[in-house]
C-alpha cells in the first residue's frame, strides 16, 4: 500500500524539482489537494486583497505539454495589482505525478473547478492555452456564474477532425506512440523548438524550464494520457465532455471575450481561431502573423493586449501583429 504523500513533504518535492528554475519563476508553491493526488498552483497579488482592490481574479491554465511556468509574464505584468492564479494539471509542472486516475478532460475539469471552489474565485477573467482551453471552459462550465471574462490563446474547445501528423504519430500504435513520448520524449521534447515560428525567441535556459518536468519518464506519462484523451471519433470516452464544452460557448456570447493568436501555428491553426471567430463574435482578436504556438511565451506582448481589452481597456500595450 502506497503511503499517502503529506501537503508538506509535496511541497519540498516541488521546491527541490524547480532547482535552477527558481531564478525564472519566482513564485511560491502552493498545493491543493484532489482526490487523485496534489495539484500545484501558484497565487500571486497584492498582499491584502479586497473587492476595492481586487476587481477581477485572472486565472491562467495551460495545455499539454506545458505547465504555469508560460505564464510567468502575465504574472509578472499584472500581479502588482491583480490576483493570478496559474495551476499546474496533475501529472504536470510541479504537481503530483504518481496518479493513476484515468486523467481524461472532465478530470483535470473537475479538479480545476474544486480547486476554484476552495478558494472562493468570484468574476474570474479566464485565459486559457491549448488543451487548457477545453479544461478550462470545461470547469466553467461547471460553475458559470463564478466566470465574467475570456482570454483564448491558441486554443480549441470543439471536436475536430483536424490532427497534425506529428500528434497523430505520437498515438500510434502498436506502442509505437508510448515509445515516442515516453521512451524518447519526441513531443515535449520538441516543444520548445517546434512551438515557436523562431526558435531564437527561446533562450537555452527557457527551454529547459519548459522541459523540466519531463526530464524523465514520470514526467512523461501525463503528456502520453494527454495525446490520448483527444477524442478523434464519436465513442472516445472525452467525446461527451467536449461535445458539453462546445455548446457551453454560448454563455459567453455576452460576455468579454478576446482571442490572441499565433498564426504560424501548425496545431491550433487559424482555422480554429476563425471558428471562435464565428462562435463569439464580438470578441476582440489580436494576431501574431508571425508567432507560433506558444504566443505567451514568443509573444507575451499579444497576449497582454487581449487581457488588458477584456478588463476594460486598461494599460492597453503597444503592439505589432
Amino acid at each position: 500500500m502506497t503511503t499517502p504523500i503529506t501537503r508538506q513533504t509535496f511541497l519540498t518535492e516541488a521546491r527541490a524539482r524547480l532547482g535552477d528554475v527558481h531564478s525564472l519563476w519566482p513564485y511560491t508553491p502552493k498545493a491543493f489537494e484532489t482526490p487523485h493526488g496534489w495539484m500545484h498552483y501558484v497565487d500571486e497579488g497584492p498582499a491584502t486583497p479586497s473587492a476595492a482592490s481586487q476587481p477581477e481574479t485572472i486565472v491562467c491554465v495551460h495545455g499539454n505539454p506545458t505547465w504555469s511556468f508560460m505564464w510567468r509574464h502575465v504574472i509578472a505584468r499584472y500581479a502588482k495589482h491583480q490576483r493570478i492564479i496559474a495551476v499546474d494539471h496533475l501529472g504536470c509542472g510541479l504537481s503530483q505525478r504518481s496518479i493513476t486516475f484515468p486523467a481524461r478532460l472532465s478530470d483535470h475539469a473537475e479538479n480545476l473547478a474544486a480547486l476554484v471552489r476552495h478558494l472562493n474565485l468570484e468574476r474570474i477573467t479566464l485565459v486559457v492555452h491549448d488543451w487548457g482551453g477545453a479544461i478550462g471552459l470545461a470547469a466553467a462550465r461547471r460553475d458559470p456564474a463564478r466566470y465574467a471574462k475570456l482570454v483564448l490563446t491558441n486554443t480549441g474547445a470543439f471536436p475536430t477532425r483536424d490532427m497534425p501528423w506529428r500528434i497523430a504519430l505520437c498515438r500510434a500504435k502498436w506502442g509505437l506512440g508510448p515509445f515516442l513520448v515516453e521512451r524518447c520524449n519526441a513531443f515535449a521534447g520538441l516543444l520548445p523548438w517546434l512551438g515557436v515560428a523562431d526558435p531564437r525567441h527561446m533562450s537555452p535556459e527557457v527551454r529547459a524550464a519548459y522541459m523540466m518536468p519531463t526530464r524523465d519518464m514520470a514526467g512523461r506519462r501525463a503528456v502520453r494520457a494527454f495525446v490520448e484523451d483527444i477524442p478523434m471519433h464519436a465513442a472516445h470516452p472525452t467525446m461527451p465532455e467536449l461535445r458539453a464544452v462546445e455548446q457551453s460557448l454560448s454563455y459567453w456570447r455576452d460576455k468579454p471575450v478576446a482571442l490572441a493568436w499565433g498564426e504560424q501555428d501548425w496545431c491550433f491553426t487559424p482555422r480554429f481561431r476563425q471558428r471562435f471567430e464565428r462562435e463569439l463574435p464580438q470578441a476582440f482578436v489580436v494576431q501574431g502573423l508571425h508567432v507560433g504556438h506558444l504566443i505567451p511565451e514568443e509573444a507575451p506582448n499579444l497576449v497582454h493586449a487581449a487581457i488588458d481589452h477584456v478588463l476594460g481597456g486598461r494599460e492597453v500595450a503597444t503592439h505589432e501583429v
